[in-house]
């Protein structure tokens, strides 16, 4: 009786060590798994910028009056942006990403919409709100979710200064610095991905 008292402990113990070793594996399988996630988006993002043509018109910055916040990306004149999920290109359609916190548990998330917006809008540069409001009905493609930190900001290489809002669309920043971190980290700026933007005339050098 001693003996398989002895046993029963010792089959439990091992299964409690593997049963912790099964756990730790599929947390780092995971948290892998969304880094990869992150690097993939960051890589697709950083080819779109590069490859921007030279009508393309960028704007960017926070969204007022939300429920949660929100940061906002307008492309607009830009066919081929961001069309690796085979969306119709045309030279008219707007494209709006959007890194938005969720207001339930604070996590951020990347997402993405495209619209042609209608003949009286065309002509104009979208605010954040205006974009939003011309795109309400159609919904949002979530490409990233359950961030802990999302934040953006901008080179102007004629004052060479960072900005946190990019609102001339007539220029572009030089650089566009896009950070996203799934999980805490003690270093930020490990996490930060840099985007060299092509001039435009009359834009930065």
């Amino acid at each position: 009786m001693v003996a398989l008292g002895v046993l029963v402990i010792l089959v439990s113990g091992i299964f409690m060590v593997v049963q912790t070793a099964l756990k730790t594996v599929l947390l780092i399988d995971h948290r892998a798994s969304r880094e990869d996630e992150i690097t993939h988006l960051t890589d697709i993002l950083r080819s779109n910028f590069r490859n921007l043509p030279n009508h393309a018109r960028l704007t960017a910055g926070p969204v007022a009056g939300g429920k949660s916040r929100e940061y906002l990306f307008v492309v607009q004149n830009a066919p081929g942006f961001l069309t690796w999920l085979s969306a119709p290109e045309s030279d008219d359609e707007v494209v709006l990403l959007s890194l938005r916190q969720d207001s339930a548990d604070a996590r951020w998330r990347v997402c993405l919409k495209r619209f042609e917006p209608a003949a009286s809008l065309r002509e104009t540069e979208f605010s954040a709100q205006s974009a939003l409001k011309a795109a309400a009905e159609i919904p949002w493609l979530e490409l990233v979710a359950g961030l802990e930190r999302v934040s953006v900001r901008f080179f102007d290489g004629m004052g060479q200064r960072w900005l946190d809002v990019w609102k001339n669309g007539q220029v572009r920043p030089a650089l566009i610095e896009l950070t996203m971190i799934y999980e805490h980290t003690p270093d930020p700026r490990s996490a930060a991905a840099v985007f060299w933007l092509p001039p435009v005339r009359g834009g930065t050098p």
